[in-house]
């Protein structure tokens, strides 16, 4: 039996919008390029309903805290043509706290949910949402565009990809959509992961003159579906270099290749130990790379930094740059002048394996360390003990001061990282100084009255415990749940 397939509904909406937009057009009095005042009627004012719909959606996608409200609409033309014929713009809000956002003639507010202004590398994401949208709707009635451009992959890789600006119009959509049909897959009862390096460059800076042979299958969905394929590369050390067309070229022993390839060019900001290779291998020529953990994480990797991290059926901007700016202000002027860079390094180290610390760092010492550390958490000069007689012999009490006899009198800076990753996964917090001289590890911080009545959200004893601290000096905590956050004087200024 033959079951036939009907698309006439669908087609009927589209043609519908398409007369309707040629109505418009032939009934125009503004100009060339310019359309009537009057609200649209019919099957267009629906799609019209839609496509603002479907701009709140994306909007809180990708700014889940975000705030947007409808100022009001505006009379005249639906379509600017100064912009291009976009059916929006974006406008500077007149508080400098977010933006407004004026499409098809009708305003909206957009505003962060923190007292902080949008960055502009997030008013960079704002514009790239609205872009993909609008092309998008344009689409009904432009002959020129593909379906596979517009219509094929989903509108936040979509998004992401014109955020990053990546050669090729599907390459990065087309290569998000198979990791993630990747995440879905097993090897032998183990998630699998697997990567891709999407070249910016016409042929690959590693290997000049190598021509990719024919026959060459695309970076897409379909490989996926072949197990054996994520055995290959793992994203880690080896990953898939994909052409600028597209294709499937060859793989790569990534770290080998940023190296050839960048060089020994130091990292503009930190980056996790594990993915230094990765975020170096684009330092330069446009190159965006793209792996999936087994975590079931997507992280893409453009212009030296993990740009945007794919987890819980969410893209998150990560703007480790602006962050890192920010923590080091924060810290201010150390001895060494690394500190900062050391503590930021291995927080994040720590972030990727999943393992919760915290890093306080006083401004002064001798005031803050009675308010903020019980005598027994405090890294003493010399060990106490019950009975000098009998030094062995230590009560529960001070059991565990006899570990801080394996930093006692050390700076910060003559740790190894990895020694001072494992210290701060004790549970309870690191607190040094801007000498780097070490207070105490593994501390449970105290609270002080005044930061215990403040009415606030439910909260983590950790947050509550940064929060109190963040009145001394910088903090930073790393949770479990995969967050990185800075506090400081009594608030949470980001969270990567």
């Amino acid at each position: 039996m033959q079951v036939e397939v009907r698309f006439l509904p669908i087609l009927d909406v589209v043609s519908a919008a398409v007369a309707v937009h040629v109505d418009w057009q032939s009934r125009s009095t503004e100009g060339e390029g310019m359309m009537p005042a009057e609200r649209p009627r019919g099957p267009m004012s629906r799609i019209v309903g839609l496509y603002k719909m479907m701009m709140r959606r994306q909007l809180e996608h990708f700014f889940p805290d975000g705030q947007l409200e409808m100022l009001g609409e505006q009379s005249g033309s639906m379509a600017d043509p100064t912009l291009k014929g976009r059916y929006f713009r974006i406008l500077d809000d007149p508080d400098g706290l977010g933006v407004v956002i004026e499409l098809f003639n009708t305003q909206y507010l957009f505003q962060p949910g923190s007292p902080s202004p949008f960055l502009p590398i997030e008013r960079r994401l704002i514009e790239a949402v609205m872009i993909v949208l609008d092309r998008r709707y344009q689409f009904i009635y432009d002959t020129e565009a593909t379906i596979e451009e517009i219509l094929e992959y989903a509108i936040e890789d979509q998004i992401v990809a014109e955020f990053l600006q990546v050669p090729g119009p599907v390459r990065l959509t087309s290569a998000l959509e198979a990791l993630r049909a990747a995440a879905l897959s097993t090897y032998e009862n183990q998630r699998v992961s697997t990567g891709a390096l999407l070249l910016g460059t016409p042929e690959d800076p590693a290997y000049p003159g190598r021509v990719n042979p024919p026959g060459a299958p695309r970076y897409s969905v379909r490989l996926a579906s072949v197990k054996s394929f994520h055995r290959v590369c793992d994203g880690f050390r080896t990953v898939y270099v994909v052409d600028r067309s597209g294709e499937l070229a060859w793989p790569v022993d990534l770290e080998r290749w940023s190296r050839k390839v960048q060089g020994d060019q130091p990292l503009l900001v930190p980056c996790a130990r594990t993915f230094e290779s990765h975020a170096r291998a684009t330092l330069t020529g446009d190159h965006v790379v793209a792996v999936l953990t087994p975590a079931q994480q997507i992280k893409v990797f453009a212009e030296g930094a993990v740009r945007f991290v794919y987890a819980d059926a969410h893209w998150r901007l990560l703007d480790t740059p602006c962050k890192f700016a920010t923590w080091k202000q924060a810290v201010g002027k150390t001895d060494p002048p690394d500190l900062g860079d050391r503590i930021f390094q291995a927080a994040l180290n720590l972030l990727e394996e999943r393992k919760g610390a915290m890093f306080v760092i006083l401004r002064e010492p001798a005031r803050s360390l009675p308010a903020l550390l019980a005598p027994g958490d405090r890294i003493l000069s010399e060990i106490a003990t019950d009975d000098p007689e009998d030094p062995e012999n230590l009560s529960p009490r001070l059991a565990k001061r006899a570990l801080h006899h394996l930093v006692r009198g050390q700076q910060l800076a003559d740790l190894d990282g990895t020694i001072l990753e494992a210290i701060a996964g004790i549970d309870g917090a690191v607190v040094t100084d801007r000498q780097g001289l070490i207070h105490s590890f593994g501390a449970i911080l105290r609270i002080s009255s005044e930061v215990s009545k403040v009415p606030r959200a439910v909260e983590g004893a950790r947050t509550t415990a940064a929060l109190a601290a963040s009145h001394h000096g910088p903090v930073l905590k790393v949770s479990e749940d995969g967050s990185l956050a800075m506090f400081l004087t009594g608030r949470k200024v980001w969270t990567l």
